[in-house]
């Protein structure tokens, strides 16, 4: 493990991109080929309605001032100015946003993933690795635009890389990688925690017996609920006001195995 392979080599120029990928998941153990997904198109249609917008400002400013009709061309000349520096706003994102997601390429294997950027591949096994997400809704109900997605996982190399909505259908991979992160290390944890382990998911902890944090720890049979709420875990204990803990979901490492283990140990201890 630990293992990158620099895209700007002659030996990857000479296999190309995919070939490259799919060397460096054969090396790494990864197995089958499950699906790939490449940079999200960027939306453009605000910088052509504000050119337009501009356009027609500009020739409104001039009729209005070649007509002696000084009112309407002030107007015009603001609009101009208001529309055309929005454009310009528009158009510095829209080369951000591009420079920002050229080269990304995320593909999905059996046993861990591949993500291409910056002329550089990264490794990720999911039995192994440390994912955090953060997910935000912009509004109630939100549509697909209105979710963001950051997925921050441990490379084989053990330093994080980030995966968001600069790739296409982040509702699909998020799924997946979560899914590939529970089947790998849901069975393992199991096997220590009934051997008499403890799992640490800082600042959380599970044992068979107990949940606990670094200053306190209570029995599954006095654990009320596990709620979710607004992006929060609270981890309520049966005849206290205050939770056990209360965090956002995106500070728990592998929380998709935390709440697996947890609902698990809960249930058993409930009945």
């Amino acid at each position: 493990g630990g293992h990158y392979l620099d895209m700007g080599s002659a030996a990857c120029e000479v296999l190309g991109e995919l070939e490259a990928v799919r060397v460096v998941a054969l090396r790494e153990g990864l197995g089958e080929y499950r699906s790939t997904y490449r940079p999200r198109v960027i939306d453009a249609r605000w910088p052509i309605v504000d050119g337009g917008l501009t356009g027609a400002a500009v020739v409104t400013t001039v009729g209005g001032f070649v007509g002696d009709m000084v009112e309407v061309g002030v107007l015009g000349a603001t609009v101009a100015v208001v529309s055309g520096a929005r454009l310009l706003a528009d158009l510095g994102w829209l080369r951000f946003a591009g420079t920002r997601q050229r080269g990304i390429r995320l593909d999905l294997y059996e046993r861990g993933c591949v993500i291409s950027e910056q002329r550089r591949v990264r490794v990720v096994r999911y039995d192994s690795t440390i994912v955090r997400r953060k997910i935000v809704h912009a509004v109630q109900n939100p549509a697909a635009h209105q979710i963001s997605y950051r997925y921050t996982l441990v490379d084989t190399a053990g330093t994080p890389v980030v995966l968001d909505r600069r790739l296409e259908r982040p509702q699909e991979w998020g799924v997946a990688i979560e899914q590939g992160i529970l089947d790998a290390q849901v069975p393992q944890a199991q096997a220590r925690m009934d051997a008499g382990g403890r799992l640490e998911f800082e600042p959380l902890w599970l044992s068979a017996s107990e949940i606990g944090t670094a200053t306190e720890s209570v029995p599954w049979s006095r654990i009320s609920e596990l709620a979710v709420v607004g992006g929060w875990l609270s981890v309520r204990v049966s005849g206290r006001a205050e939770p056990l803990e209360s965090l956002p979901l995106c500070v728990i490492p592998n929380y998709v195995v935390f709440r697996a283990l947890a609902q698990r140990l809960h249930a058993l201890a409930v009945h």
